[in-house]
């Protein structure tokens, strides 16, 4: 019997998706209060710029170029953050802070003080970043505002946070994932029915949509099914305006369009597994996932110290940080020179890494267009090949500055019109440094890459994956 009522609420939440494409009731009674200034932020993750662009020039977006690029104006050469993926991302658009800042990492991170792997990709762990936050986030600061948040993981001090944990781990669980985010716009009417019982509309709500990034991770970012899934999100995006212009809460509202990171397409990576090359090639013990998530400090170092010598972050596939154990015990945080000796004082360096640092193996591999080492509290070693630079970061009047020497070559690439007069032996301000890096391969890279290192929840070394190129286990 209860079987069966499971089933047949499931039922009951699948049907219910057909009728997600009505159009929405948000009517308000005369007494709401609705707040002269008011903001509405939808939140696309993961949407390729290429793909978008492509769809809104063929007119296949027709309410995303109606009731935003028709009514503002729109950041061309806008950059996302490092690490470039969604928790991180999320993090930094609900704090204005950098990761190394609000110390969410990314979708996973180890914190060798605590000897704590974090994995946010369970439905058991998801919301945990509400309590690893290190930094106030928008919801907070609003104070006595009224905020709402739909979907999104990170609400932390939001009013009225709106998780729809069963609905949509329903339609997940049944692969309906359109329906998720047809569903992000259907609670608008929520809201709109706590503001009739409340008396106020929010002055701030974020609804996040993850559709497209789910379907860019199943299918590619070239397939038929990411461009349906941004059509869908067009849908939900012209329901949404269209209930609050019918009700008169349109025209005065800021509303902002914004995604946390891009896709590659899918279908040209080949994968190259760090967790085997470092165990195979380098004979390192490596622990890459999650380990006893309920244990405490001692009990967590206890199993590191007998199982492993570095920790590795896979994030996104992408990138991955590497932890590295230099002393006896892991609460040690490795010296920059102890980084370089990391190799050193093995017994029997493989032939692969022979008379070069870990660093510089790395820089060699095919599958690594970048890495990035921790060189002191304001200074950054990059490497690619044999290629070498230096990024430094100096504190002057109040003002952060940040100074990029290639050493050997050019790592980033940077000898380009827009950067090349930054590399002039001279600090330049964050702004100057995106203004200039912003259409290069690595923009925004010098001030964010230093800003990164500050949190102890990054690694020693971080690795970047290469043009056509990705990290997954193989």
């Amino acid at each position: 019997m209860k079987r069966f009522g499971w089933l047949a609420f499931a039922a009951l939440a699948l049907l219910a998706g057909c009728a997600h494409t009505r159009e929405l009731d948000v009517a308000l009674d005369k007494n709401v209060r609705v707040p002269e200034k008011r903001a509405l932020v939808l939140f696309a993750d993961g949407v390729r710029t290429e793909v978008f662009d492509a769809m809104l020039d063929a007119g296949q977006l027709p309410n995303i170029q109606r009731y935003i690029v028709d009514r503002g104006v729109r950041a061309r050469h806008a950059v996302t953050v490092v690490p470039s993926i969604t928790y991180a991302a999320t993090a930094s658009i609900n704090t204005g802070r950098y990761p190394g800042h609000h110390q969410i990492m990314g979708n996973k991170w180890f914190d060798r003080t605590s000897g704590q792997y974090q994995d946010y990709m369970y439905i058991r762990t998801y919301q945990e970043i509400n309590r690893d936050l290190r930094a106030p986030t928008i919801y907070e600061i609003l104070g006595d505002r009224y905020s709402v948040t739909i979907q999104v993981a990170n609400y932390l001090g939001a009013t009225r946070p709106i998780e729809n944990w069963m609905s949509s781990g329903i339609n997940w669980f049944f692969r309906r994932i359109l329906e998720v985010d047809r569903l992000i716009a259907v609670r608008f009417e929520l809201i709109a029915e706590c503001a009739r019982t409340t008396g106020t509309w929010p002055d701030y709500i974020l609804a996040y949509f993850p559709a497209i990034d789910e379907i860019g991770h199943r299918y590619g970012s070239d397939s038929p099914q990411y461009r349906q899934a941004l059509a869908n999100l067009d849908v939900q995006v012209g329901r949404i305006c269209r209930g609050l212009q019918r009700n008169g809460l349109l025209e005065n509202y800021y509303l902002f369009f914004i995604s946390d990171h891009g896709h590659v397409p899918a279908d040209r990576l080949n994968s190259w597994s760090v967790e085997e090359f470092l165990e195979n090639d380098l004979g390192i013990r490596v622990v890459d996932e999650m380990f006893l998530e309920k244990g405490n400090t001692c009990e967590r170092h206890a199993y590191l110290n007998d199982k492993c010598d570095l920790v590795l972050i896979n994030g996104g596939s992408r990138r991955a940080h590497l932890h590295l154990r230099t002393d006896e015990h892991w609460f040690h945080e490795p010296t920059p020179q102890e980084t370089q000796e990391f190799l050193a004082h093995r017994a029997d360096p493989a032939p692969v890494c022979r008379g070069m640092t870990l660093h510089q193996t790395l820089a060699k591999q095919t599958p690594v267009r970048l890495v990035a080492v921790k060189a002191g509290p304001d200074r950054v070693e990059v490497l690619h090949r044999d290629a070498r630079g230096l990024i430094e970061r100096e504190l002057r009047d109040g003002v952060k500055r940040y100074r990029y020497t290639p050493t050997a070559g050019d790592p980033l690439s940077y000898d380009e019109p827009h950067v090349k007069p930054l590399l002039d032996g001279q600090f330049h301000d964050s702004r100057t440094w995106l203004a200039a890096s912003c259409r290069s391969e690595f923009p925004d890279f010098v001030p964010q890459v230093v800003e990164m290192f500050d949190s102890g929840r990054a690694g020693q070394i971080v690795i970047f994956a290469d043009r056509g190129w990705d990290f997954s286990p193989i």
